[in-house]
């Protein structure tokens, strides 16, 4: 039998899983909305355009590794959520 107690971790878990993933994301659109400015300002500091075009991608790349994986631990959050639930009020 499915304890209270279970469906309001779950819930938890879930709530912070998707808090983590609207930080990430957050994070993901201020770095393609700066990408101007952070080109200009890596060419500034000396970096040819071709590593700084490396760079940025580098940047891109981490930042949307991290959106899809807080996506996916958020997505089996709920899920588990929904199970406990439909299995409490069975």
């Amino acid at each position: 039998m499915i304890q209270q107690a279970q469906v309001e971790l779950a819930k938890t878990f879930f709530e912070q899983s998707k808090q983590a993933f609207e930080h990430n994301y957050s994070a993901w659109r201020t770095v393609l909305a700066s990408q101007k400015s952070i080109m200009d300002s890596m060419r500034t500091a000396g970096a040819p355009f071709a590593v700084a075009a490396d760079e940025f991608q580098k940047l891109i790349d981490f930042h949307e590794q991290q959106f899809r994986a807080s996506y996916d631990f958020m997505t089996k959050m709920q899920a588990d959520y929904a199970k406990l639930v439909q299995q409490k009020t069975k």
